[in-house]
């Protein structure tokens, strides 16, 4: 997303695509229900009948049902989104295939990317020190100083 983001502002791709390219890689991912299965977490017999608790709570997620269900606990799901986020289809591949980039700038500006994250921001820190006032100690003209401010 944040690559994407970075092509909006610079102005490579519209809005439009940006959000085409993000429905197209959501509809790409693999359902958590099929990652449960193929890590042997919950049996074909176990979604199915997530599956149809669920069409009485549409608006749960698979995983919130399963958990209530006792088929799977919350590590279970977080692993099970961990492995789907890494399955995800990549976003430049998308916009390359949208037509939106070729693949030769998608290669240019994935590289200015990297590059532009991996400089440290800069930030200026100044530090005033005020002088203790004469006749006054240290620990009682720090207080007054904080206090003032």
């Amino acid at each position: 997303m944040q690559f994407g983001l970075y092509l909006q502002k610079k102005g490579i791709i519209s809005a439009e695509q940006l959000v085409d390219a993000l429905e197209a890689q959501m509809n790409t991912l693999v359902p958590i229900g099929q990652i449960a299965l193929e890590e042997g977490i919950l049996s074909a017999r176990d979604i199915f009948d997530v599956l149809r608790a669920q069409k009485d709570s549409p608006n749960e997620r698979f995983g919130d049902v399963a958990i209530e269900m006792g088929l799977m606990t919350r590590d279970h799901v977080m692993r099970l989104l961990m492995i789907q986020a890494d399955r995800k289809r990549p976003l430049a591949e998308i916009l390359v295939g949208q037509g939106a980039l070729s693949q030769e700038q998608m290669e240019g500006e994935l590289a200015a990317y990297r590059q532009s994250r991996l400089r440290p921001q800069r930030t200026t820190t100044t530090t005033t020190i005020i002088p203790a006032p004469r006749g006054k100690s240290a620990d009682r003209a720090a207080r007054e100083t904080v206090a003032a401010v």
